[in-house]
């Protein structure tokens, strides 16, 4: 059995110098809940995960994250959807 994922990040609605504004959790999960109403797939797991200094635009695969600096520490709660990859045969 292969299992993948797909990350579903908040969408940023307003960008300033101190401060982003992003939807909040409940609208996130429903893109994810559309995205699994069009697909054939098998959920094995849903999961939020909170990632320091992410972007959303960024790879959330990333194995290795630092935190502080000048900059400081910014955190972004994401869903992750755990699913069994079908094999060809399937």
């Amino acid at each position: 059995m292969t299992i993948g994922y797909k990350d579903f990040f908040p969408i940023l609605l307003e960008s300033g110098f101190f401060k982003r504004k992003f939807e909040d959790l409940p609208t996130t999960l429903g893109r994810a809940n559309k995205w699994l109403a069009t697909s054939d797939l098998k959920v094995v797991n849903v999961e939020t995960v909170l990632l320091p200094n992410v972007r959303p635009e960024a790879d959330a695969s990333i194995t290795c994250l630092y935190t502080g600096g000048e900059t400081g520490s910014s955190w972004i709660q994401i869903i992750r959807v755990w699913y069994h990859v079908p094999d060809l045969g399937d």
